[in-house]
């Protein structure tokens, strides 16, 4: 069996994620933009519950 390799986002690509998710977006189409497997923008999403987090400070 063959396991599809992990995506890694940078900082830059969050952000247009969230932007679009903030404009009514739906998941598929935010994820088309970036990859193929639209459903890995799922779970980086809903880990905050839809709301953007805050920046971080150091």
């Amino acid at each position: 069996m063959k396991y599809r390799q992990r995506t890694f986002y940078t900082d830059k690509q969050k952000s247009e994620m969230w932007d679009r998710w903030q404009r009514g977006e739906s998941l598929s189409s935010i994820g088309r933009g970036f990859n193929p497997a639209s459903s890995s923008i799922y779970p980086l999403l809903a880990r905050t519950g839809g709301i953007r987090p805050a920046k971080r400070v150091r």
